[in-house]
Parts: structure tokens; sequence; C-alpha cells
């Protein structure tokens, strides 16, 4: 969030350059509670797309290989440039799926929403190229949205995505998808992977229906718990939440009074989430002196 200034020395890890073999394969999103772990477990990476509305999950996974002629020998194609997850036609009907649906046109969206997946499968069914030939994908061929992404304890999968699916049976979702990934665990102070491995499911809609949307979305997922991807929905966070969520972050703000006192290298926005987060731990602090203050009078009495 750039909130303690400029970085003026970096030290970057440097690993080889891998060749990665990739598949896509279409499933029942009935069935992703059932896969959910095999597929996070069996691939390095991996990416889980639902489409809820046609009830399907495109379930692609890459992992290395020690050259491309292994793959292809096993039936993969060469794919020796940059792989798009979506190419201009099938962006072109997720536009269509769009505009039907905003015309309550929903049996003729949601066909188009199978065609789509189909011609996805058909081009990325197995393939091998370079890592970042093949990880890199979409970010040019993308259709303006709001996004809002959650991060969950992966321990808990079984849970979200049953609470998840729940609601999509019960509600029409105003997009075309939502995607699931997983990140191990790390030790960065603000990190959502702080201390644990974990799933995120990034929801997106278009700007003017998304807040009605999110607002649905955290409040069902809220009885979880979840760590929210800070630049992504920041602005519907209610402080207290994020506090819980975040041991450290009282840590964290006063690392930013003493490192940045008068707010040199923070914008409006941060400015006003250091000043409500600040607000948040001074009224928690005072909680806290309050509620020792009086155990101490219990105690005495």
């Amino acid at each position: 969030m750039g909130l303690l200034g400029v970085v003026v020395e970096m030290e970057i890890q440097c690993v080889p350059l891998e060749t990665l073999e990739a598949r896509m394969d279409t499933i029942e999103f009935d069935q992703l509670i059932e896969v959910f772990e095999s597929v996070v477990k069996t691939n390095k990476y991996a990416r889980i797309v639902v489409y809820p509305n046609i009830n399907k999950a495109t379930i692609w996974g890459a992992n290395p290989v020690s050259s491309r002629r292994e793959a292809i020998d096993r039936g993969a194609v060469n794919s020796p440039n940059y792989t798009n997850f979506r190419n201009d036609e099938e962006k072109e009907l997720l536009e269509k799926y769009l505009l039907y649906c905003e015309r309550g046109l929903y049996k003729k969206a949601d066909i188009l929403l199978e065609e789509v997946l189909s011609s996805q499968v058909k081009r990325l069914q197995h393939y091998v190229g370079q890592y970042h030939h093949v990880l890199c994908k979409e970010r040019n061929n993308g259709i303006p949205h709001a996004d809002i992404e959650f991060n969950f304890d992966l321990k808990k999968y079984k849970q979200v995505l049953t609470t998840v699916k729940k609601f999509c049976d019960d509600e029409r979702v105003p997009y075309y998808n939502f995607e699931i990934r997983t990140t191990k665990q790390d030790d960065a102070m603000l990190s959502c992977c702080k201390g644990r491995d974990s799933m995120w499911i990034d929801f997106q809609a278009k700007a003017d229906v998304s807040k009605d949307f999110f607002d649905k979305v955290e409040s069902l997922l809220q009885p979880i718990g979840f760590r929210k991807h800070w630049a992504k929905g920041l602005d519907q966070s209610n402080p207290e939440s994020i506090m819980n969520q975040f041991n450290d972050m009282k840590k964290f703000l006063l690392i930013m009074k003493e490192l940045d006192p008068d707010g040199k290298f923070r914008n409006i926005a941060s400015e006003n989430w250091f000043r409500i987060m600040n607000a948040a731990a001074e009224e928690d602090s005072f909680v806290d002196r309050s509620e020792k203050k009086q155990n101490a009078t219990i105690c005495k009495s």
C-alpha cells in the first residue's frame, strides 16, 4: 500500500526459468468440494474459475517438466509464446453475456457461457510452455469490473465452498465467474497469508452493481473469518474486523507513526485508512485498559 515510505534497496532471489506442462478441465460446481484438496496438492500452480450460473468450474493446473519434448510425448501441444486464458472471440462472447443478463435474457446468456468454456478447454486442455508464457494470462483480455477478494485459512475450504455454493444456488450472481486460488503461508507482518496456508476467492462485478453484491458476499462470509486483499474492496471493511484478523496491526501502526509521523509518503486514500485504523486501535487499547482496571477492581474486592 506504500504506507511506510519508498523502497531504496532490494535484494532479489532468482530461480531457474521453468518449463511448465499445463492442463485444463471442466467439472460441475457440485464436484468442487470433493476434488479441491487434490487439485491443490497435486499441482504446483492451480487456478479454479467458477461459473456459478451454469454450475460449472474450470480447473487449470501446471507443473514443471525437464523439457518440452517430455510433455509433447505425453500429448501436450507446444506453446511457443504467450498463452491467453481468454482469446478475443471468448471475450466477445462474455461481453454479449453481460448484455443479455442486463436485459434479463438469462437462457441466451448461459448458452454463450457454455460456448466460452467449450472454447477454452479445447484450446488449453493440454499444452507446454515457458513459465512466464504459461502463467501470465488474460490481463490484456479482461472485461472492466470491480473486485473484492477474501483470504481464508486453507483448512476451512469445505466450509467456505459449501457456504458460497448455497449462496449461488439461492441467488443468481451478477457476473460470469469468480476465481479461487491458494498460496503458502509466510511471515510478513500484514500479509493475508501470515501463519497459515490460504485459499482466496476473488468476486467480480460491473461497477454499477458491485456494491450491493459485495455487501451480500461479505456479510455471508464474515462468520467464517477472512482477511481481505489490501487492494480489493478495502473501503467496505469494518476496522474492528481488520484489527481482529491482523494481530500485528497495532505494531504496524506504531511503526508508521515512528517512520512517517507527518504522512509524507501517504496519499489521500492511505491517510484515510491510517486515520480509521489508528482510531480503532486507540479505542481497542482503551477497552483493554478499562477491562484490566475492572478486573483488577474485582480481584481486589
